[in-house]
């Protein structure tokens, strides 16, 4: 949940500066300037605390809905689970249905079979008849019949023939009942054969349309949290910012305290040396320009301040071989010291001269040997310069921020007025 960079990003854009005192020129300044970045840090820790308080009541009203739309979603996925066996109970009856008509069809085309076959003697014998002397066309009386009813109407009219052939007749009869009987059974079939196959499209789609709504659901839900979760780190972070700079705020005024100390010493002893605080072995010994600031490590400049073909270069690269020491270009606090994917290791220095906020930024550094919010003197060993992060080559990556740092870099101003 903790972001590095955005953590150095954040540092610089919330904090304020660490304050170095140049002289008796600028103390009455830079005290207001101090008092007044502490009340501005002390503004905002109460601003951050308060919304992270309201982000954490909305984040619990999220969890709360989320337990309710997991409830639902469970009672979804029983209904779906139901509509599935229904759908698969439908699936099974439809197949049923469709081998019974494939019999009833087969069933059908033998009894016509039979009819027609009885059909033919029957038009040879009612024909012979009519060669004897009969004066009734008993072939179209008979065969004309358009059903069952109309069959036994018919026969009436034939005595002769029934008679004759009492058994085949009967045996016709019961056929044609059989015929319709089939017949109307089929219809059935088929009649349900639709209705459940209406059914069976109809189950479908509701089941269709209880996935939707179930992925709808989870969505909302996951997009809403990771939201909140995302508002809810910010605001962390800012806090625990917010916290480190307020610990150097305080530490800035022992330091301030103990400036006036040895100030007060110097002017009783004229001849006592000025005093050295809290620097490393390894100390630079290249003199500071006008502008206050020394060039931080050896080497050339491999790529200036300014545009170029990847886009803006917000900084000044120093590129060399071997083991090479980079060191604190001006004296002030550590407002961060981490590792984010771009800048590799980096260290943010915030400073105070004459009057004047900077902040400097050392990036892709194969070491780090400062912390947050330690007070560092001009010069003091900061890391060695590496290959961290999004670069090519062992080099520095060096700003100075007229102002403090942003993520769109528009205090970046160009390193090299400031350090040749």
């Amino acid at each position: 949940m903790k972001r590095k960079l955005m953590m150095a990003g954040m540092a610089a854009f919330i904090g304020t500066t660490w304050l170095y005192i140049p002289g008796n020129e600028n103390r009455a300044f830079a005290y207001e300037d101090l008092d007044q970045k502490r009340q501005q840090i002390e503004e905002k820790t109460s601003k951050t605390e308060s919304s992270l308080k309201k982000k954490k009541s909305e984040l619990a009203k999220l969890e709360k809905k989320e337990s309710k739309l997991k409830k639902e979603i469970e009672q979804i996925d029983q209904k779906v689970s139901t509509a599935t066996e229904k759908v698969a109970e439908k699936e099974k009856e439809v197949k049923k249905t469709k081998q019974e008509i494939k019999k009833l069809k087969k069933d059908i085309q033998v009894i016509n079979e039979r009819i027609e076959k009885r059909k033919a003697i029957f038009k040879d014998r009612i024909r012979s008849m009519q060669k004897s002397g009969g004066t009734i066309n008993y072939l179209d009386v008979l065969l004309g019949a358009r059903s069952f009813s109309d069959f036994v109407g018919r026969v009436g009219a034939v005595t002769t023939i029934v008679e004759a052939d009492k058994d085949m007749i009967t045996e016709h009869e019961n056929d044609l009942k059989l015929v319709e009987q089939k017949e109307a059974e089929l219809n059935n079939q088929l009649s349900g054969l639709e209705t459940s196959l209406k059914e069976l499209e109809a189950l479908k789609k509701d089941l269709s349309k209880k996935h939707k709504e179930k992925e709808h659901i989870l969505g909302d839900v996951t997009d809403k949290k990771n939201h909140a979760h995302d508002e809810l780190g910010k605001l962390e972070n800012e806090q625990e910012i917010l916290a480190n700079q307020k610990a150097a705020v305080k530490s800035e005024e022992a330091h301030r305290q103990k400036e006036e100390a040895e100030k007060a010493k110097q002017a009783a002893e004229k001849n006592a040396p000025a005093p050295h605080s809290g620097g490393s072995d390894q100390v630079s010994d290249t003199p500071a320009s006008s502008s206050g600031f020394i060039k931080p490590a050896a080497g050339r400049f491999s790529s200036g301040f300014g545009g170029r073909s990847g886009g803006n270069h917000f900084g000044l690269d120093i590129a060399a071989k071997g083991t090479v020491p980079v060191y604190a270009a001006a004296s002030g606090t550590v407002t961060n010291s981490s590792y984010s994917s771009s800048y590799g290791n980096v260290v943010f220095i915030t400073h105070n001269i004459n009057g004047q906020t900077y902040q400097t930024v050392y990036a892709h550094l194969s070491t780090r040997s400062v912390s947050t919010g330690q007070r560092v003197e001009q010069g003091q060993f900061l890391g060695y310069m590496g290959n961290t992060g999004q670069s090519h080559g062992q080099h520095l990556h060096f700003e100075i921020h007229k102002g403090l740092w942003n993520g769109a870099k528009s205090n970046a101003v160009n390193p090299a007025q400031y350090i040749r």
